[in-house]
């Protein structure tokens, strides 16, 4: 990354702050269980100041910054999200309603123009954090108008979810789960075609 801010820069920062709402809402949810998931998180992972960007970073290590803020809100969903199953298994339908709903309200804010499905595969780059550009986490297989087809390259995640023993499945039943929200919002089928192969396509009329 460049030593300047530039638009990736706000870009990925945009990202975490996402996942890091996301987070916030399960650390509500975590109340309903007498789970203090908050409190619990800024002590093991610190505290996520959400301010702009040009405020808090370091402009002398902005790629070294940002790695450190990923790997915060990554280690604060996994361990959110592995606590409260560990309480009550049961939630992790409400986890599974709550992505969903994310991913519907970014659909909304989105549906009332028509939009080819490489447009929809940059809202979901847009919005959903995969590691840090250099990562490269994804990439594109086929592309159409009406069809995208990715793969998963490597697993950013993983590393998170096992040192907080937690079940990484876990964490792409959830994604699907925001990919759906926001795929029925647009009228899109979506579908995980193996386990590291997606693919969003038109609905065909009938």
């Amino acid at each position: 990354m460049s030593a300047f801010l530039g638009p990736i820069h706000y870009w990925l920062y945009n990202k975490i702050q996402l996942q890091q709402a996301i987070v916030d809402e399960i650390c509500q949810l975590g109340g309903q269980y007498s789970l203090v998931l908050e409190n619990d998180c800024d002590r093991k992972f610190g505290i996520f100041e959400n301010k702009p960007l040009e405020e808090m970073i370091d402009h002398g290590n902005i790629h070294g910054w940002l790695q450190e803020r990923v790997s915060q809100v990554e280690y604060k969903y996994a361990y959110c999200v592995t606590n409260l199953i560990k309480k009550d298994p049961a939630s992790f339908d409400q986890l599974k309603s709550i992505l969903k709903q994310k991913g519907r309200e970014i659909g909304r804010s989105i549906s009332g123009n028509p939009i080819t499905m490489p447009q929809l595969y940059k809202v979901i780059t847009d919005h959903l954090l995969d590691g840090m550009p250099c990562d490269h986490a994804n990439s594109i297989t086929q592309q159409e108008e009406d069809c995208i087809i990715w793969k998963r390259n490597l697993c950013v995640h993983e590393p998170y979810w096992n040192e907080l023993e937690g079940n990484i499945e876990n964490y792409y039943i959830l994604r699907d789960a925001w990919l759906e929200g926001l795929a029925e919002e647009c009228n899109i089928n979506y579908q995980r075609l193996d386990t590291v192969t997606y693919c969003i396509r038109k609905e065909v009329a009938a």
